[in-house]
């Protein structure tokens, strides 16, 4: 069966029914309603109370916080400000308009470390010595040490990367001294490598110098624990090691760690001759001189002089930075491989000195 309209009069029909019933529904469809639901949770309503105590309270606006200043923060002074005479009290002026808060200053990287000893101050500045002239024709003594002093250098590989810290520590008492400097990895470095070295040097301070007595040396990593000795027994003129070696003493023989705080005669030459000792032998070390040379440190830009450590093409090298206007203290040290790489560079980041000088003996054996 075919629901189809087959002529057109069919058709026709079939459109007017169509017509009717739509406008039927248009007509009357306004009656119809649909069904209600009832809600199942109760329509929501809102009233004011009193608040207890019977009367009606007023809310105070809350007071807006005082914003406190802080304080700025202050570099610490190299050198101790001289104390003045007191000078007349002026009449007090009137109070200036407030202003915006500053914000508190950031302290430069050389104070990050501080000597524990409270009478230990900042590195003074003394006068330039006359030792570094290349015209001096007289004898000059080296500039005093102080009593105590601490030095602190961050260590870096030849390519820039921070690796490590190292720390000196100088004590002087009746005309004898303690050196120690403490190596560490650190950071990511030390998650990597733990590694640890530790040097001590020993002997009597004169008005030559430094003269060691004794040199030690500890390595620590994850391997274990390696340690030499040697001693310097100049009444003898042998130096003995650890390892049972004995050998002759040349005279005014440091080890590798006093030497970069008892460097040779620098007066009116180009290169200095100086036998250093590295606990296992000693070898005799030609350094040339290079006087007036500027460097970035975190102590900003110092002058210094440049010891290059004379060496052939299969050697190991050593370049040593002594800072003119601190006490020709060690400020930057570089490691040069046997095949002329970098392998590592100590530049200062702090230098604490006690105002004190060390106490020297008149004669040194």
């Amino acid at each position: 069966m075919s629901f189809r309209p087959d002529n057109t009069a069919h058709r026709v029909a079939f459109a007017v029914v169509v017509s009717l019933l739509l406008h039927g529904a248009i007509m009357w469809g306004s009656d119809i309603r649909l069904p209600y639901f009832k809600p199942s949770l109760p329509p929501l309503s809102a009233k004011l109370e009193a608040l207890p105590g019977g009367t009606t309270a007023k809310l105070k606006p809350r007071p807006k916080p005082v914003r406190k200043t802080r304080p700025t923060a202050q570099k610490p002074d190299l050198e101790p400000a001289p104390k003045l005479a007191p000078e007349p009290v002026p009449e007090p002026a009137p109070e200036p308009a407030p202003q915006a808060e500053t914000p508190p200053q950031e302290l430069p990287l050389a104070a990050s470390a501080v000597v524990a000893a409270s009478e230990t101050t900042a590195a003074s500045a003394p006068v330039e010595t006359e030792t570094l002239e290349p015209e001096a024709t007289q004898t000059v003594e080296r500039p005093p040490l102080p009593k105590r002093a601490r030095l602190t250098f961050a260590i870096s590989t030849g390519k820039g990367f921070l690796v490590g810290e190292a720390v000196h520590t100088l004590e002087i008492d009746e005309g004898r001294y303690q050196l120690q400097a403490v190596t560490r990895t650190i950071g990511l470095a030390r998650l990597f490598k733990s590694y640890t070295l530790t040097q001590n040097s020993s002997g009597s301070y004169g008005r030559a110098g430094l003269v060691p007595e004794q040199f030690m040396e500890e390595r620590k990593d994850g391997s274990g624990t390696k340690r030499t000795t040697a001693q310097f027994d100049h009444a003898t003129q042998f130096a003995r090691f650890s390892s049972d070696r004995e050998i002759a003493l040349p005279p005014g023989t440091q080890d590798i760690l006093s030497i970069l705080y008892q460097f040779p005669p620098l007066q009116g030459v180009e290169i200095a001759a100086v036998s250093v000792s590295n606990g296992k032998k000693i070898e005799k070390y030609e350094f040339e001189i290079v006087a007036d040379e500027e460097i970035e440190t975190a102590l900003g830009k110092l002058l210094t002089v440049r010891m290059s450590k004379v060496h052939g093409p299969n050697q190991e090298g050593l370049e040593i930075w002594l800072a003119r206007e601190y006490r020709l203290f060690p400020v930057k040290m570089r490691f040069i491989e046997k095949n002329g790489e970098i392998t590592g560079e100590a530049v200062i980041t702090d230098i604490r000195v006690s105002e004190e000088e060390g106490a020297r003996k008149d004669v040194v054996n």
